[in-house]
């Protein structure tokens, strides 16, 4: 009995630290609670979460570039890096954050952050330099074309420890897909996250980032100076 609960609980903490649709409380010491009578439609708790972890692995993996096809949010640090040979520990990187990346086409920089206990992927960035601020026009057109709408357009205002960023957002069921652009220097810094829709809301707050509205829609933040802020690797958390 006790092997049953603490898979359960294993496979619960998983899907918690991914979206944060659970919260699991275990008791080491204390037996386990009784079980009470479940309606016979209701699928076991095993059952549900597994088919959580399936929801978020599948829509994570329609979010993720073009470049990263076969990557997901929830896969193993094993797997991912047989499925790119090139991954390597990033810098940065602690035992209690790893971090894998590697260098892609055109220089674009991908990070995959992981959980140290299990160790899977709960969070990927690719992070790129336009050289020329006039080339965000084309890039967000292909975004547009690659997975629709924006559900959100957000300016983070400068601070004494942060340059002013626009942020857009395309939020899922679970998952969600949001660039950061910092223009600087004639040039945009841009980092595309895929994480759960939690982690992108507490960067947002964190951030202090408002909505944009049609009267400052045109009004792209630029950053005069940069504050020291991590810039190549924005952190969402």
């Amino acid at each position: 009995m006790l092997r049953t609960w603490t898979t359960l609980a294993a496979g619960v903490a998983l899907v918690a630290l991914l979206v944060g649709l659970v919260a699991w409380r275990a008791a080491t010491d204390a037996p386990p609670p009784p079980t009470t009578a479940r309606p016979a439609s209701a699928a076991p708790p095993v059952a549900s979460a597994r088919a959580a972890l399936g929801a978020i692995a599948a829509e994570s993996a329609r979010w993720m570039p073009d470049e990263l096809r076969g990557v997901y949010l929830g896969m193993s640090v094993a797997a991912l890096r047989s499925l790119r040979p090139a991954m390597h520990e990033g810098r940065g990187a602690r035992p209690d954050a790893p971090l894998w990346e590697e260098t892609i086409d055109h220089g674009a920089r991908v990070v995959a952050h992981a959980a140290p206990n299990p160790s899977v992927v709960v969070k990927v960035q690719v992070l790129s330099r336009l050289e020329d601020v006039a080339a965000l026009r084309g890039h967000f057109e292909a975004l547009r074309a690659r997975y629709g709408n924006p559900t959100g357009f957000w300016d983070c205002p400068e601070r004494a420890d942060a340059s002013p960023v626009r942020r857009i957002t395309w939020r899922g069921e679970r998952v969600s897909l949001m660039e950061a652009i910092l223009v600087y220097g004639g040039g945009a810094s841009v980092t595309l996250v895929v994480s759960a829709n939690e982690d992108v809301a507490r960067a947002l707050a964190a951030s202090e980032c408002t909505p944009v509205t049609a009267e400052t829609l045109a009004r792209w933040p630029v950053a005069r100076v940069l504050r020291g802020e991590r810039v190549e690797v924005m952190d969402v958390r």
